[in-house]
């Protein structure tokens, strides 16, 4: 992006909630960037010290929103609402990005204007310094890293592996005010999925390989992993409903239909845990089920196997 070319005046919305040991290095990873417009933290009722070292910061784009607890989907919304930017970007209070992620976004903006999220590959690490890099969508995966490149296919890539997270993602303003599209509220797992699903049917993404954002992992319990519910989460019911009633892109069926049943076999599993073999084989051969082979294959030998086997097989994974 030349000297000459104005840059997109991007809002960062930041919820926070208990995680003020985190929140300096968080904003200042976004404050260091240029373009910011604002960043807007709304604190969900945080019980630490995390408002006030909030507050604590000089810098005149800091806005701190206080409101009471209703959640990080809450938070997030009333974020968007309050933006004043023409791109909103998401920041974890924990996490973090690297001095090229917003120059990254610049060029992806200038590059794609036509898409409708902006998004880099990320990397997850620990407090104890183990670090592990994010995959790459299918049309990405043989580009230079850092050059920028359009998405299209984007459930058949996200069905094998999220390549982007909430905090390595922008979104411009007028997609979630023209679409009515907000993070469901009340809703802790798949939450921000259900944002990408909604914009990804309407538009491609522009996307760029290198790592550039930071997922800090380890320090608070993981939703996502504790997560052992026997029901498909309601950001898939909700993707399947769509699926269902025609109203997802022909262009996105066959990889929503790839998705789809890979949820469907990872439920299957947990089935085959902790209700029983029946309902377990029912989900195994529905019709979206077997749209992905290598797991349907790898489920149904389990299911093949004496249940004492099967479940320590199961209890391991």
């Amino acid at each position: 992006m030349t000297a000459q070319t104005s840059l997109p005046s991007i809002s960062v919305v930041v919820p926070l909630y208990n995680k003020g040991e985190y929140v300096d290095e968080a904003l200042s990873s976004a404050l260091a960037a240029q373009g910011i417009l604002e960043v807007i933290v709304v604190d969900d009722e945080s019980t630490d010290d995390g408002p006030e070292r909030v507050a604590r910061m000089s810098d005149p784009r800091i806005r701190l929103i206080r409101q009471k607890n209703q959640g990080v989907s809450a938070a997030r919304n009333r974020g968007i609402h309050e933006a004043r930017g023409d791109f909103i970007a998401f920041l974890d209070a924990d996490d973090c990005w690297l001095p090229d992620y917003i120059p990254a976004i610049n060029r992806l903006i200038q590059a794609h204007p036509e898409a409708g999220m902006f998004a880099t590959r990320y990397y997850s690490f620990s407090e104890e310094g183990q670090q592990e890099v994010s995959s790459l969508p299918q049309p990405a995966s043989g580009a230079p890293a850092g050059e920028p490149q359009l998405v299209t296919r984007f459930f058949e890539s996200w069905a094998t592996g999220n390549f982007f997270f909430t905090c390595s993602v922008v979104i411009p303003r007028r997609i979630f005010v023209e679409h009515n599209i907000f993070f469901p509220p009340n809703e802790s797992l798949g939450e921000d999925q259900d944002v990408w699903f909604r914009v990804a049917e309407l538009y491609p993404v522009a996307y760029c390989a290198s790592p550039l954002v930071g997922y800090r992992i380890g320090a608070f319990p993981s939703l996502s992993k504790a997560a052992t519910g026997t029901e498909l989460p309601p950001f898939i019911r909700r993707l399947k409903e769509r699926f269902d009633g025609g109203r997802i892109p022909p262009q996105h069926r066959k990889g929503v239909s790839h998705l789809l049943g890979r949820h469907q076999l990872m439920l299957a599993m947990k089935h085959m845990r902790f209700r029983g073999w029946t309902e377990g084989i029912a989900l195994l051969f529905n019709k979206l089920s077997i749209q992905a082979p290598k797991i349907w294959i790898k489920v149904f030998l389990l299911a093949c196997l004496p249940r004492p086997i099967r479940l320590r097989i199961l209890d391991r994974t």
